[in-house]
């Protein structure tokens, strides 16, 4: 299921949009959902509840903001969105650039421009971490991404994932999930939570800030390693 985004202030343009992704994806039998703002306020209001989407299509000029503000606001969410600015502001292009656009397409230019676009995000969309961590409780079966991973407290008997769709429970200690999850990804910042350092925000003495903007403290005996991770984490994510 590919999860997307289309924020533009003209109706006219946001269906025409909506329409020529559907039927693209309906030819490539790709399953997918849509949802459509004209606001960018409603929009940002919905990724703070932690609502996820996989692609952004942005226009450039957005009443009370622009696209490369929200872009910002978006990549301090999530690790890895696809942007796809569809605008007729073309001498913005160079800064869509900066916030890791993938494709600047020209309104005018719609039709002939999205098709090649869609191709290349489902071949990124494809590239993307899909190792996973399978939960099994009464009957269900849960299976939760690596990527989609906040952090796992201890919370009584149970260890407690916070992910982008909501917290999910198991009655497992942390030191057997640590056993079973890449050390490459999660880490210990206390002896009562594990955190995922692909969405570690800033670490600072006594506590890390998350994409989800929860503060976790950091333990006086972690501290140093956890920074020392983080910092190998960003300067790999620069090369």
């Amino acid at each position: 299921m590919i999860s997307i985004a289309i924020l533009d202030d003209s109706e006219t343009d946001l269906n025409q949009i909506e329409l020529l992704v559907c039927t693209y994806f309906n030819r490539r039998k790709v399953t997918y959902n849509i949802k459509k703002y004209v606001k960018f306020e409603i929009l940002m209001m919905d990724i703070q509840e932690n609502k996820y989407f996989d692609l952004f299509f942005l226009d450039m000029a957005i009443p009370g903001s622009t696209g490369i503000q929200v872009a910002k606001q978006i990549r301090q969410k999530y690790q890895d969105p696809i942007i796809v600015y569809i605008t007729n502001y073309l001498e913005y292009a160079v800064d869509g650039y900066e916030v890791n656009a993938i494709r600047y397409i020209p309104k005018s230019m719609l039709k002939e421009r999205l098709n090649p676009t869609l191709d290349l995000i489902l071949c990124k969309i494809e590239q993307l971490d899909q190792r996973a961590y399978i939960i099994k409780y009464d009957g269900t079966i849960e299976k939760i991404l690596y990527r989609n991973i906040f952090y796992i407290r201890k919370e009584g008997k149970y260890s407690v994932f916070y992910h982008r769709n909501g917290q999910s429970k198991i009655r497992k200690t942390l030191q057997e999930l640590y056993k079973e999850l890449d050390p490459k990804n999660f880490i210990y910042i206390d002896k009562s939570c594990i955190v995922n350092i692909i969405h570690i925000l800033s670490c600072g003495q006594g506590e890390v800030r998350m994409r989800d903007q929860m503060c976790l403290p950091i333990s006086r005996a972690r501290y140093q390693e956890v920074r020392k991770q983080i910092i190998q984490l960003w300067r790999e994510e620069r090369q």
